[in-house]
């Protein structure tokens, strides 16, 4: 089958992780690399600024010039879109009068704010797309709400070739690995810090000194960690916690399916969501307040043969659900098998 993956490659767990899936799978796969139409110079910030924010550019012609002929030229059975906020949606649709367009959008475009990109060409493109998958539920009814009913979520997932088990020492008794949000999570990690707990902070510091409590948390923090050294991070983690970003409206995140992998127990905030996936007290614990999380990461930290009775079960629950990069291209592709080649609507 001939592939078609467009979106910014210079991340691995975006449009790289479906190509790379999609080629793993045996498939001819080419991809549009939309870091490539990025402006640069002295005034690529102000370019993009006016691409982002008001869809004006010559930039936005020129990636339109571009799909089309890959689309031409290569004649792909599928075109994935992922995270495509800067086509033309006449583009989309010229190219989906000769082949079969899916997109995907990890963020929320129905939520608005100035720091995001403009999401009207993404939504109105949404409409020649065969399928849209959306990250979260909440977009799947966005989009009904405006006449589009062909949304569907796919979940976010692990990549098999960064997240995996290591034979370390799981020697960091609770840690957060993320970013900061103004959402209180700063004050439920100085509660912990207040009451004793051992607690260890990774991440961007541009984002956490944002923080009010910077300077008090300053003390456990380590700074960000990628690549192999992220996956260590992981792996050498008895607890993590989990937080959820409010301004995207999320009630679960990637790092939900890559802390199983690694056996490393999750203390999450509670959504029914996650319950869903990851039964209370069984392949996850839960809190519900900062008296509660102090309350439980004291448990777990007191309880170790707990602590490794429910890392593996949610290993073993992850391992049942299909949580990887490749059980995701399975399912773009069983989708086309079930709606183009047997012609059933979603």
């Amino acid at each position: 089958m001939k592939i078609l993956v467009a979106g910014s490659f210079r991340y691995e767990t975006y449009a790289k992780a479906f190509y790379e899936a999609f080629r793993r799978m045996g498939h001819d796969v080419l991809k549009l690399d939309t870091e490539d139409f990025v402006a640069k110079g002295p005034f690529g910030s102000v370019v993009e600024k006016m691409k982002h924010q008001w869809l004006v550019g010559s930039s936005i012609n020129y990636s339109d010039g571009v799909l089309r002929r890959k689309v031409s030229d290569f004649r792909p059975d599928l075109v994935f879109l992922y995270h495509c906020y800067f086509f033309h949606p006449s583009a989309i649709r010229d190219i989906s009068k000769h082949t079969t367009v899916f997109s995907y959008d990890n963020d929320d475009p129905f939520e608005r704010r100035k720091d995001k990109h403009n999401p009207s060409y993404y939504i109105e493109a949404a409409r020649y797309c065969k399928l849209n998958y959306v990250y979260r539920r909440k977009n799947v009814e966005d989009f009904t709400r405006i006449g589009v009913n062909n949304a569907k979520v796919l979940l976010p997932y692990y990549m098999e070739t960064r997240n995996y088990p290591m034979a370390c020492e799981k020697d960091i008794p609770l840690a957060f690995a993320g970013h900061w949000e103004d959402d209180g999570r700063d004050r439920m990690i100085k509660a912990l810090l207040d009451a004793g707990l051992p607690f260890e902070l990774y991440g961007e510091a541009a984002s956490w000194s944002k923080s009010s409590l910077w300077p008090q948390l300053q003390g456990c923090f380590h700074g960000a960690v990628y690549g192999e050294k992220y996956n260590e991070l992981l792996n050498r983690i008895q607890v993590s916690l989990v937080f959820f970003s409010k301004v995207n409206n999320d009630t679960y995140t990637r790092r939900c399916f890559e802390l199983p992998v690694t056996k490393t127990v999750m203390l999450s905030e509670y959504t029914s969501d996650m319950d869903s996936f990851w039964p209370e007290d069984e392949c996850c614990v839960y809190f519900r307040s900062e008296e509660d999380l102090v309350k439980k990461a004291s448990f777990l930290l007191e309880n170790p043969a707990e602590v490794r009775r429910i890392a593996e079960n949610a290993f073993n629950r992850l391992k049942a659900l299909g949580g990887s990069d490749s059980d995701r291209a399975r399912e773009v592709l069983a989708d086309y098998d079930r709606i183009v080649r047997g012609s059933n609507p979603l």
